[in-house]
């Protein structure tokens, strides 16, 4: 191999390639060359003058994929608590965007980057806000993450305050213009998304204007569906009798990539009823079961060739943003559906990686240790307890027991981001610091007593 001083290698580890044959090696390495997977094998010849990371014993695998994000919320943590999902927007996370500007939307923005990194995630799928969403993506931009993301897209909806949803063709302009200048950006890393909120926020006009855009630019539709009981009732109630999926389809939405976090109450004839290669689910575990949601059936989702990813949604109705523990709750609700077995440590796995990728169609791109791809990857310490185990299987160990304290490196591209539990590009004091003067001014301009 020719002579390069940007080379890696990570040597020392087991590594979880989480490719399609599900391989596995013991004592494995990986190449890292121009921000690429080079080879991934045993006994890799180090090119000379090549920096070689030592994974101690450890697990390497691909970073963690989030398909379902609220960066823009992370101030908000612990501001929301025992409401179901229509009373909490409408009574506490509304308000509390309205009154984001976009300095206090950039913090909020880099302190969830930071707790995504520190806990292993290095590709996001972020549904962005309406006020400070210049601020919320010029954080996600800043922070190293592989990021898709866009403007949460408002022009109505009952108990929304001022300020907060836009006039429908202002908000289509917008969220165009901030498309122009993110989509692509950073050598590709990051690219725009249309983040139509919900059924309940997005007037008939704003959703046709979104399937435009969407056929015009190229860009996938994001959005919440079929997560509450209630939210499904009011929908039919405005709607004339049509739930989300009928919906979708009369508009033109359903025609397009779309992305829907949550859908908790799919039903076969809607699975019947969709492109399995142009439509995919987000599921949000620990968010179903703290909004009183309930439980998605992936398993059934999952059998009808539709790709499932998994996502913290935000850190007011979860509330941390560890992929682990989503991964980890999203196998044992299924055991507890269907039966120990038939969903396993690396069906859960999955989520989060390779099928996490296809949700964002970037197979071609992550969700596995291969050459060719990416080297975004994650190595995680044996040293910690929790994994300590005999000759089992590691996507098992992983998946119900890993936790960001387990997190030793995390690559996005080849660079470091995390390293011996440090970040090195964010400077999390810092972070931290501007949140705190952030939320204070937030939470007076909200005007909501707290």
């Amino acid at each position: 191999m020719p002579e390069s001083s940007g080379d890696l290698v990570i040597r020392g580890g087991t590594v979880v390639t989480m490719d399609a044959s599900g391989r596995v090696l013991r004592d494995g390495e990986v190449l890292v060359r121009g921000g690429e997977i080079a080879a991934v094998g045993s006994a890799l010849e180090a090119p000379a003058g090549a920096r070689v990371l030592d994974a101690g014993d450890g697990l390497v695998m691909p970073g963690l994929i989030q398909g379902h994000l609220h960066l823009g919320q992370t101030l908000f943590r612990g501001l929301a608590e025992g409401r179901r999902l229509l009373p909490w927007l409408r009574e506490r996370i509304w308000p509390l965007e309205a009154a984001h500007d976009d300095e206090s939307a950039y913090w909020s923005a880099l302190l969830g980057a930071a707790e995504c990194l520190l806990g292993g995630t290095t590709t996001i799928q972020e549904i962005g806000l309406g006020p400070g969403a210049a601020g919320l993506l010029r954080g996600i931009r800043e922070s190293g993450l592989r990021a898709q993301a866009g403007m949460c897209l408002m022009d109505s909806g009952e108990g929304m305050p001022t300020g907060l949803p836009g006039e429908t063709e202002a908000v289509l302009a917008e969220t165009e213009s901030l498309g122009d200048g993110f989509d692509g950006a950073e050598g590709g890393r990051l690219q725009y998304l249309l983040n139509p909120r919900f059924i309940l926020s997005c007037s008939d006009p704003l959703w046709r204007g979104i399937v435009h855009l969407s056929e015009a630019r190229g860009w996938a539709i994001h959005t919440h569906a079929l997560e509450q009981r209630e939210e499904m009732e009011a929908v039919r109630e405005l709607k004339s009798g049509r739930d989300e999926i009928e919906y979708f389809d009369d508009v033109g939405v359903l025609a397009g990539d779309l992305r829907i976090a949550h859908g908790v109450w799919l039903e076969r004839d809607h699975l019947r009823r969709v492109d399995r290669d142009h439509f995919s689910v987000v599921h949000c575990p620990s968010s179903n079961l703290k909004l009183g949601s309930g439980i998605a059936n992936i398993v059934r989702i999952r059998e009808a060739g539709i790709a499932v990813g998994i996502g913290a949604d935000g850190a007011p109705c979860n509330n941390s943003l560890d992929a682990f523990e989503e991964l980890r709750l999203a196998a044992l609700l299924q055991a507890l559906r269907h039966g120990p077995g038939v969903f396993s440590g690396r069906d859960a796995l999955r989520l989060a990686t390779s099928e996490g990728a296809r949700v964002l169609g970037l197979e071609k791109r992550v969700g596995s240790l291969e050459p060719g791809k990416a080297a975004d990857l994650v190595v995680l310490s044996t040293q910690r307890p929790e994994l300590w185990a005999g000759a089992v299987d590691p996507h098992d160990l992983i998946a119900f027991s890993a936790s960001p304290a387990a997190v030793r490196h995390v690559m996005v591209e080849g660079e470091l981001l995390v390293e011996d539990g440090r970040l090195t590009r964010l400077d999390y004091g810092e972070i931290r610091r501007r949140a705190d003067q952030s939320l204070a001014a937030l939470l007076g301009r909200s005007g909501l007593e707290h």
